[in-house]
């Protein structure tokens, strides 16, 4: 990936439109410099931001880059053009945002509206790419073939982030590598491993377990010869479990005999009772046939005396129907041919209801249009009442409307400067705590200088003792040349313990602290700088509404007064647009009341039309009544009845009459025959109960002497109590039961053991194989150093980083010394190791921990590891060609020849195809690198320029 161009807008430190051309640029060295805090590292947090979302530290999300220099209706976004493999692409990428409406509300003002975050993507044929933002951020993946923590390492090293891998421990250059190379599996087979050997360990532990509760669940049936043995040899054994199963073979095989012989004894007890059931069966069934005999000659008896009963009840009701049918007859005729005429006679009077009805309808409906009148005219007069009152509503709302407006503008005036004060408030107190930070470190900075000064002195007080030592009358002084040294002093002490590395030291700490106070004053007046600003800009926004904000802000008034003065409009427009509100309703009245002065025009004139309408329909209904009640009163003087339901009510009781003769002369009939069946029935039922107890017995006689025979073989010299019998029974059974139950207990627990001390021995071997497995793959093998199979492999692009790296650092470093990774043999058994980082000094053959460099030398390593990183990172992501390298700071720790001998190399680096970019303050770099993007900071926000001279 090669940048083309790059836009920021309201982004960051830049309140405006920002544009950087790279194509200026061509290849080669750039510097990037400007003002402390001017936004040089913002061109890196732009071009990550555009490509994945993100700024180049992850420090700040997209929302935090809203820039605060940027007008209210200024957009943010950034527009980053790039080439790739030969092709252009653009990307258009804006976080969420407040900015202000570009339309006025109805109050006048403008409300903030927020943007949504988006994305937009370019292709190299000109389309817009279709996708969603996740899918947009994914096809940009794709296209450049690195994500975004593969970006930073190969193509943008942030500030920071140099020391972070040279002196990371070897557990955190794991985290580092596990994010960047395609180790993730090793760790999951690690973790699988693990978890595998954990969950085999449970379950052999549940196996034990298991067989443990099956073995204490074995029971022993009482008087059992194994008993006392079960108790000595029954328990689980790691090793061999063959002499329980065979116990338990043998307990089984004694269970099974003992519930042979008490089933045998069982069938015997259960012969007796069953032959006893069938005696005492039998005999009852007799005594049941000679009651049902006795029944049955009772039932002959009173069958004779219902016969003469019955015959008499049908003599009775025969004479009676004879009597009576007739006259039933003929009543019923003569209601049949009257029943036409109660139809004419229900019709005269429905249509009378009828036309009363309406009559009394037209009446209550002529009263009602009268009420209706009169209430028209009340409302009419009352609406004519109000109208003279309102009449001059509406000239009254416009000007309500002005003078509530022209409040609401002034009290938004107010308000939007009352809304800065938060930010005031936290600017001055940013200044006060800068103040203070720079108070100190000027503090420490003169307690560096002093110390260095005093170190310095002593130090070249013991020099000068040196070369006095030596000095005799008419020797030259190695110094100023003279051969007489009349005030010779003697009196020096041997170095004062203090030597150059010392003075080098106290130098390095007293100019670390005048960095240290630069950056303070330099923070100091950006800040300074923010609130000069800020508050010519909000006495500017006061001026409307405060005559005297700019002494008022000195003496520290301003925002009171901006409260009152805001409580006091607030008041003003509240009671202007009550006012506005109160004149708007009573225009709006005043036009209602016009229409509702016409609709009850309309209605007062439909009202006397269906007066009179009403009038004539009431005469003709009253002419209809009278003649319905004429012919009404002509049907009822023939009828015999009132009405219809009368006339049928009594055809109905006449019939009723009839059927009941019917059905009584009918039933006195049947029920005497009846009678007859049920003598013959039973008396045929006598003679046949009479044969089946003769047969009965006999049959009794032949089952006693059977059950005579049981009750002997069963070992009983006399015929016991049927009670003893079950009881003898019961107690067999129950015997019979327990040991059944005891032997199938044990079967099912012998199956369960075999397969259980199958299962056990199995997965006995495969858990000591998956320990041994596990442990090796999690550095866990007892007196070895603690590399698991992740970090084992994480070691191959290690040493390929710490290769590439020293391939520059020989050159960096002057041949000093180099990288290396620490040997397998050297590694602690404490921790996490593998990833350790050494280095070796070529000059005295010597390895020594990477911690003991110098901070120049820290940074030459840190660079040269960092760019070993991106050879190695590039090389695995599908051959990646890195175009462009940014690094951010890092060079102000360099003494002037390890600072070339970087710059060159970044410069062979970057070659004629390759961009790469530096941010520093080092103010050599400004005349070693031609190419430059200066970035000035201004009252406004931040401005890019580009020098391109070589």
């Amino acid at each position: 990936m090669k940048p083309v161009q790059l836009v920021l807008s309201a982004f960051g430190s830049y309140g405006g439109t920002e544009v950087v051309d790279f194509e200026k640029i061509k290849q080669g060295l750039f510097l990037i410099t400007g003002d402390t805090g001017a936004g040089k590292t913002t061109i890196f947090d732009g071009i990550s931001y555009a490509l994945y979302g993100q700024t180049s530290g992850q420090r700040r999300d997209g929302e935090m880059m809203r820039s605060q220099y940027a007008p209210e209706d200024r957009e943010t976004y950034v527009e980053f053009t790039f080439s790739e493999g030969g092709n252009i692409y653009k990307i258009r990428r804006n976080p969420s945002f407040l900015r202000r409406s570009r339309r006025r509300n109805k109050d006048g003002g403008y409300r903030p509206i927020r943007t949504g975050a988006a994305v937009e993507l370019t292709l190299e044929d000109g389309r817009i790419f279709p996708g969603k933002m996740k899918e947009t951020d994914r096809k940009i993946i794709e296209i450049i073939g690195m994500d975004s923590e593969q970006f930073r390492q190969v193509s943008m090293i942030s500030q920071g982030d140099f020391m972070k891998l040279l002196l990371a421990s070897s557990k955190e250059r794991k985290e580092i590598f596990s994010r960047i190379f395609p180790t993730e599996i090793y760790r999951k087979i690690q973790k699988k491993l693990a978890d595998r050997e954990k969950e085999m360990y449970g379950s052999l532990e549940d196996l034990r377990k298991q067989c443990s509760r099956e073995i204490e669940n074995v029971r022993c049936m009482e008087g059992s010869i194994y008993e006392k043995v079960w108790e000595e040899d029954g328990r689980f054994s790691e090793l061999d479990n063959g002499k329980v199963m065979e116990l338990l073979e043998e307990m089984n095989r004694e269970a099974a005999e003992r519930e042979a012989e008490l089933q045998r004894s069982l069938a015997q007890v259960e012969k007796v009772l069953e032959a006893d059931r069938k005696v005492v069966l039998k005999r009852q069934e007799t005594d049941r046939m000679q009651s049902d005999q006795k029944q049955i000659r009772e039932a002959l008896r009173e069958c004779a005396d219902l016969e003469t009963a019955a015959v008499l009840r049908l003599s009775e009701v025969k004479t009676a129907y004879e009597e009576r049918w007739p006259e039933i007859q003929k009543e019923k005729l003569r209601i049949q041919a009257e029943m036409p005429e109660y139809d004419r006679m229900d019709a005269q009077e429905r249509s009378l209801a009828a036309a009363q009805k309406a009559l009394e309808k037209c009446r209550i409906l002529k009263t009602e249009n009268q009420n209706r009148m009169e209430e028209n005219h009340r409302q009419q007069e009352a609406l004519l009442k109000a109208q003279s009152a309102l009449k001059n509503s509406g000239a009254e709302a416009i000007r309500a409307a002005g003078e509530r407006d022209s409040l609401k503008k002034k009290l938004d005036s107010v308000q939007k400067i009352l809304r800065e004060k938060p930010l005031w408030d936290e600017i001055a107190k940013k200044a006060a705590e800068v103040k203070e930070e720079t108070a100190e470190h000027l503090r420490n900075y003169r307690s560096a200088s002093r110390q260095y000064d005093r170190i310095y002195e002593q130090f070249i007080g013991a020099q000068a003792g040196l070369l006095a030592r030596n000095l005799e009358e008419g020797t030259p002084c190695p110094v100023c040349g003279a051969t007489h040294h009349p005030k010779l002093s003697r009196d020096w002490r041997e170095n004062d313990g203090v030597d150059r590395a010392m003075v080098e030291k106290a130098r390095e700490i007293r100019e670390e602290c005048e960095k240290q106070v630069e950056i303070s004053r330099a923070l100091s007046e950006e800040i300074r700088a923010k609130a000069e600003g800020f508050k010519s800009r909000i006495i500017q926004g006061a001026s409307e509404w405060m005559a005297d904000g700019e002494t008022a802000f000195e003496k520290g008034g301003f925002w009171k007064n901006a409260g009152e003065i805001s409580d006091a409009i607030r008041n003003q427009f509240l009671a202007a647009e009550k006012r506005w509100r109160q004149c708007s309703e009573e225009a709006e009245r005043f036009e209602k009341n016009i229409l509702e002065l016409q609709k009850l025009e309309k209605c007062r004139e439909a009202l006397r039309s269906a007066d009179v309408d009403a009038v004539q329909k009431q005469t003709a209904l009253e002419g209809e009544v009278k003649t319905i009640r004429e012919r009404l009163e002509e049907i009822r003087e023939k009828l015999r009845f009132l009405s219809k339901e009368e006339a049928a009510s009594r055809l109905r009781t006449l019939e009723a009459c009839g059927l009941a003769l019917e059905t009584e002369l009918t039933a006195a009939q049947k029920h005497l025959e009846e009678i007859h069946s049920s003598q013959q029935l039973n008396q045929g039922k006598l003679e046949e109960g009479q044969r089946q107890i003769l047969r009965a017995e006999a049959f009794l006689a032949a089952l006693e002497e059977n059950d005579c025979q049981n009750f002997t073989a069963a070992g009983w010299r006399e015929k016991p109590e049927r009670a003893e019998v079950i009881r003898r029974k019961e107690e067999i059974s129950a015997e019979e039961k327990k040991i059944y139950s005891i032997r199938r207990n044990n079967e099912d627990i012998r199956e369960r053991l075999k397969k259980l001390f199958k299962a056990y021995g199995r997965d006995q071997e495969e858990f000591a194989a998956l320990r041994h497995l596990s442990q090796a793959a999690n550095g866990q093998m007892a007196g070895k150093p603690r590399i698991d199979f992740q970090t084992y492999m994480q070691r191959r692009y290690f040493k390929q980083i710490v290769s590439a790296a020293n391939q520059r650092l020989i050159g960096m470093s002057g041949g000093q010394f180099l990288l290396e990774c620490r040997n397998l043999e050297n590694l602690g058994r404490q921790g996490e190791v593998g990833l350790d980082l050494d280095v070796y000094s070529m000059v005295n053959d010597r390895v020594r921990d990477v911690r003991t460099l110098s901070g120049g030398e820290s940074f030459m390593a840190a660079l040269a590891l960092a760019l070993g990183m991106a050879d190695v990172i590039a090389c695995q992501a599908g051959k990646i060609h890195v175009d462009t390298l940014f690094i951010d700071e890092g060079f102000g720790s360099l003494d002037e020849g390890a600072r070339n001998q970087a710059v060159r190399i970044l410069g062979e680096l970057a070659g004629r195809d390759r961009l790469v970019g530096i941010i520093s303050h080092v103010s050599e770099l400004r005349e070693q690198i031609g190419t430059k993007i200066i970035v000035k900071k201004k009252s406004g926000g931040s401005h890019i320029f580009m020098d391109v001279s070589v």
